[in-house]
């Protein structure tokens, strides 16, 4: 399904410049500034319901990691709903990669539900929302209690995710490595997957959410018409892998929408995610 038209697309500079509405709480998880998670809470007492929250940023340090998604998070929260926006350590920085970079995302999260209930936030029913490479972080998450005995990145009890939203993710690193790293740059998907070994010669079984086993999360990608790094092909591509797999996946492509549109509240772009969202959270 399509989208109603939006105006000319987003430019980063203009996305990265839009207001940042305060969190209404900061919780580290980690030493590291990038391992903390930012919480913006509704009005009302709760238990409301929640959405996990993924930045994206080409899994680089080189583009600010929570801080260009508040404006999203407060958005939902002025709709009535919590968000736990997560950050995590990217492949530049120490620890991160693989398999740190999939730690963080998993610890993030796993944190929610012991810090959930004793702030107003429900732990059921969760939406996962990531945007570039934050949907396929989301994607991942998603699908990590099918993750092998071996991984490192294996948990004994995920915190489980009900739903993801997908935004101009890039959630297959096995068929489209070139066409990531034209965007994202030289040897980001290989920081990500490390390099294959005897003990682990399929990296993307454990990274790549396209080739990973999927879990029961309802999937819906959403992803703009003019968008040329998460590209209607890639997303597409990604419809026809999960069909494969006997599974069904919502896209939703916003016409006229850039790979920026769908994070900046006021565009079309960010209508057709925010809609898909609210549907799924409540």
């Amino acid at each position: 399904m399509s989208t109603s038209p939006a105006a000319e697309p987003l430019g980063v500079d203009a996305f990265l410049a839009q207001p940042q509405p305060a969190p209404d709480a900061v919780i580290p998880y980690g030493p590291a500034p990038v391992q903390a998670v930012d919480l913006y809470l509704p009005e009302g007492a709760g238990p409301h319901p929640t959405v996990i929250l993924i930045h994206g940023g080409c899994w680089s340090s080189d583009i600010p990691g929570r801080e260009h998604v508040r404006a999203v998070a407060g958005d939902l929260r002025r709709r009535g709903l919590a968000v736990w926006s997560i950050g995590y350590r990217r492949v530049e920085e120490p620890g991160g990669g693989y398999p740190g970079t999939f730690q963080d995302a998993g610890a993030a999260i796993d944190l929610l539900r012991a810090e959930g209930p004793k702030r107003g936030l429900r732990t059921d029913g969760l939406v996962a929302v990531g945007h570039s490479a934050g949907g396929h972080l989301a994607q991942w998450a998603a699908a990590r209690a099918q993750l092998p005995a071996w991984s490192p990145l294996k948990t004994a009890a995920p915190l489980p995710i009900a739903a993801v939203v997908s935004v101009g993710g890039l959630g297959d690193l096995k068929q489209f490595p070139e066409a990531i790293e034209a965007r994202c740059g030289a040897g980001v998907v290989g920081k990500l997957t490390a390099a294959p070994s005897a003990e682990r010669p399929d990296v993307y079984v454990e990274t790549s959410p396209a080739q990973m086993t999927p879990g029961p999360a309802a999937e819906v990608l959403v992803f703009g018409e003019l968008d040329t790094l998460s590209t209607p092909a890639i997303n597409h591509a990604l419809v026809q892998s999960r069909a494969a797999q006997g599974r069904e996946v919502k896209a939703v492509e916003a016409r006229g929408a850039g790979h920026f549109d769908l994070m900046a509240p006021g565009r079309a772009g960010w209508e057709a995610v925010a809609r898909e969202v609210l549907r799924l959270a409540r």
